[in-house]
């Protein structure tokens, strides 16, 4: 009998040692994860500010000195892409905004919003079209969200 339960004893403590190097396991992988997601944000970032700097920057060749630039950027993990949504406001008499969503590695456009004074002139995102900045703004949460 007492050669059944060292058996058992055995059996527990190493199910016991497998669960807990799983667990080292998995928290270290999520570590890593973690600190891969991390650069890749922080890479998105740096690109999207670089990209930024050299299109609206001081000394770039802009058309328009009066309209306002500014952008925001957002690394997708679910998507792997880096998203940068380039924002153009012009004051009145127009009062346009003009809002372009791109892959910034691939400098693809998924879509352009364009407003005037009273309503959209444009609307659209990946083929789906929108009324207003706020639907527009709700089409983007995918991309631009995690």
């Amino acid at each position: 009998m007492t050669h059944n339960f060292r058996n058992a004893v055995r059996i527990r403590l190493s199910i016991s040692v497998a669960i807990a190097g799983l667990l080292c396991f998995s928290t270290y992988a999520s570590a890593q994860s973690n600190k891969v997601l991390y650069e890749l944000q922080e890479r998105c970032g740096s690109h999207a500010a670089e990209v930024f700097q050299r299109e609206y920057g001081p000394g770039a060749d802009r058309q328009d000195e009066q309209t306002l630039f500014t952008y925001e950027s957002h690394y997708s993990a679910r998507l792997k892409k880096c998203f940068f949504l380039e924002i153009a406001m012009s004051p009145k008499p127009t009062s346009s905004k003009i809002m372009r969503l791109l892959d910034l590695n691939r400098s693809k456009v998924y879509g352009t919003f364009v407003s005037g004074p009273t309503e959209p002139l444009a609307c659209a995102l990946q083929g789906k079209v929108c009324r207003s900045e706020s639907e527009w703004r709700q089409l983007l949460k995918p991309f631009m969200e995690d």
